[in-house]
């Protein structure tokens, strides 16, 4: 549909005005040529219409898609909420992040922690060298986790 101000009445009366003179001035042009030209320049009027139609399709196609919105069937899908890790594993996670961090963390809460599950005395990892407030390192841990899976 086009916008308000093209289909105001001064607006379509102004075309119909201009229409009406062109098709005037057109009828004593038309009468004047040989009649072996008269197909030529009709065939031509009317594609010159037929152009100035498309043109007006195209223009109001091209409004139409400029306020069109997407429909709720094209959107595409909202993305899930991730799934909520165990409160356990989270405590697990960060506290083998700490130990890591912090050799007075793991002394203090993590190594009690392991030697509880191994049942016996497990080696003590040496500290790391150069830092000395830096617990051991994950792949000593991960040493440490699969000896007391073994065990048990």
């Amino acid at each position: 549909m086009p916008p308000r101000d093209e289909r105001s009445p001064r607006r379509l009366a102004g075309r119909a005005i201009l229409i009406t003179i062109f098709v005037l001035a057109a009828i004593p042009l038309y009468l004047s040529l040989d009649s072996v030209w008269r197909p030529l320049i009709v065939r031509l009027a009317c594609a010159v219409l037929v152009a100035m139609g498309c043109l007006r399709v195209l223009r109001g196609v091209g409004r139409a898609m400029e306020t069109h919105t997407i429909s709720p069937l094209d959107t595409p899908p909202p993305t899930p909420p991730p799934p909520e890790l165990d409160s356990r594993f989270l405590r697990l996670r960060d506290e083998l992040i700490f130990s890591t961090r912090s050799r007075r963390y793991f002394d203090a809460i993590l190594w009690p922690r392991l030697c509880a599950l191994a049942g016996t005395d497990l080696p003590q990892p040496p500290e790391r060298r150069g830092v000395r407030r830096r617990g051991p390192a994950l792949a000593t841990l991960e040493d440490l986790i699969a000896r007391i899976e073994r065990r048990a």
